[in-house]
């Protein structure tokens, strides 16, 4: 069995390969830059209260995969139902939106306005809707959603929230988000729906889904127990500072700890870090083209502000997305919607997630600062928070990966340098430059695993991975 393995990062997909290369009686180590396991998915405790990066949830059509994690788990994996809604001009809206919520909310006036604009988008596209000519180009996110749903509806939701999401202008975000992310068709489709005039099923949004009592985290901290117990090595707190490299094989791996410097051997490296800094590990002197492509994909970071409440209850939703453009926060969560245990008896708490750019002032924010602000767009949403007992903040720099026009192109360039290196593979959120939910992350890293231990290695195989998937969750506001 070659070796040693060595994994870069300790989230879902790193984990999950360590598992499993564990179990096949191997012995790898995973080094993780923080100080808790779980990545994206980690969970944060302070005093009896706890707070996941994000609203985490485990569905998987993979039989095996939950199977694994629900004998890993027992009676600490609770089942739970989703509830969100879209809050937006003082109305609430279902999540995910359907059609005649939709209508029954804007109303008469708005909903005709919509339809207005909706056919005037049709005659803009020329004949190709109604069969002939080709429409016009459709390459990014806001001609993309103009086309199907009109301007109006795009001016209300779609766009305020996708260029708060991303931080960049929706004309310069790739139309692949919107086809990923959005059920309906069309305007028209809506209409059909709530006519009953069509009634074949959109894109399956799961309700139901798996959640450890003690938040997200605690399943990637009972998968890193169960590592180390079959004789794998899980080390959180390690930096890693570059890579040697001999030819077309990675030969080691520096890292930085408290202790000092360290240089590890790679036998085979499975590496989970944003894919631009693994390329630029493995040639730090890169071509032009390369160059370029390296500094174009860019992460969009998270700032969280988590929120310890005087009161029981706060709403009967888990999330609830912030449509206006004019307020930092895009989606606000009830934790104890997901588990009683994330906050102690007879309190409750929120999260708020605000995205953000590293340097810019939410990134920089004092807590108390932040602390006020969350208040203030609270208030501004209609809900009066005058009790809240304490605060504290967690900052993500990698949270979401950019999907500018052209980024396609940019991410097949940098993955083809991979490709370069015999011994090395790249996975995950981050890894592979895409929006991947979390069993997906888990099962790349499985397949990973696999070719490690048969000395193969098939990046397409991996990238393939969560491309069908019929169960659907999205931090995106769309349909």
């Amino acid at each position: 069995m070659a070796g040693p393995f060595v994994i870069l990062g300790g989230g879902p997909c790193g984990l999950a390969a360590a598992w499993h290369l564990a179990r096949r009686g191997a012995r790898p180590i995973v080094l993780e830059r923080e100080d808790l396991v779980g990545g994206l998915c980690a969970t944060h405790e302070r005093s009896g209260w706890r707070f996941d990066l994000g609203g985490h949830r485990f569905v998987s059509g993979d039989v095996e995969l939950s199977r694994w994690i629900e004998g890993l788990m027992g009676s600490e994996l609770l089942e739970r139902e989703r509830r969100s809604v879209v809050l937006h001009d003082g109305r609430c809206f279902r999540y995910p939106l359907e059609a005649v919520d939709l209508v029954r909310n804007l109303g008469i006036r708005e909903s005709a306005e919509a339809m207005v604009g909706y056919v005037r988008a049709r005659v803009g596209r020329g004949r190709g809707a109604m069969g002939g000519a080709e429409p016009r180009d459709e390459a990014s996110f806001e001609d993309w959603v103009c086309a199907r749903f009109g301007r109006p509806l795009y001016a209300r939701f779609f766009g305020p929230y996708t260029e708060k999401l991303w931080g960049i202008p929706a004309s310069r975000i790739s139309a692949d988000w919107a086809a990923e992310r959005i059920s309906l068709l069309d305007l028209k489709d809506v209409a059909l729906r709530l006519v009953g005039l069509r009634r074949t099923p959109t894109r399956t949004y799961a309700r139901r889904y798996l959640y450890p009592r003690l938040g997200m985290g605690q399943l990637y901290a009972v998968v890193a127990e169960d590592i180390v117990r079959r004789g794998g090595v899980v080390r959180t707190g390690v930096r890693v500072v570059g890579l040697e490299v001999d030819g077309r094989r990675a030969t080691a791996v520096r890292i930085e700890t408290e202790r000092g410097a360290e240089r590890i051997p790679v036998g085979e490296l499975l590496s989970t870090v944003p894919l631009p800094d693994l390329v630029r590990m493995l040639q730090p002197e890169l071509p032009g083209d390369l160059d370029r492509a390296t500094a174009a994909l860019r992460f969009r970071a998270l700032t969280f502000l988590n929120l310890m409440l005087a009161r029981e209850d706060f709403s009967e939703n888990t999330w609830m997305y912030v449509a206006s453009g004019a307020l930092r926060t895009s989606r606000i969560q009830e934790p104890k919607r997901r588990s009683p245990s994330m906050a102690p008896a007879g309190r409750t708490s929120l999260m708020l997630e605000m995205p953000c750019d590293l340097g810019d002032d939410t990134w920089r924010a004092a807590p108390g600062d932040l602390r006020e602000r969350g208040v203030r767009e609270l208030g501004a949403l209609g809900f009066e928070v005058n009790d809240v007992l304490d605060a504290f903040c967690v900052r993500v720099p990698h949270g979401y990966p950019v999907y500018h026009r052209g980024y396609d192109r940019d991410r097949r360039a940098l993955l083809g340098e991979v490709e370069r290196f015999a011994n090395v593979r790249t996975a995950g959120r981050q890894g592979l430059f895409r929006y991947v939910f979390m069993d997906a992350a888990m099962r790349m890293g499985i397949r990973a695993a696999e070719q490690m231990l048969d000395g193969q290695r098939d990046g397409k195989a991996i990238d393939a991975i969560g491309r069908s998937s019929r169960l659907v969750e999205t931090t995106a506001l769309t349909a």
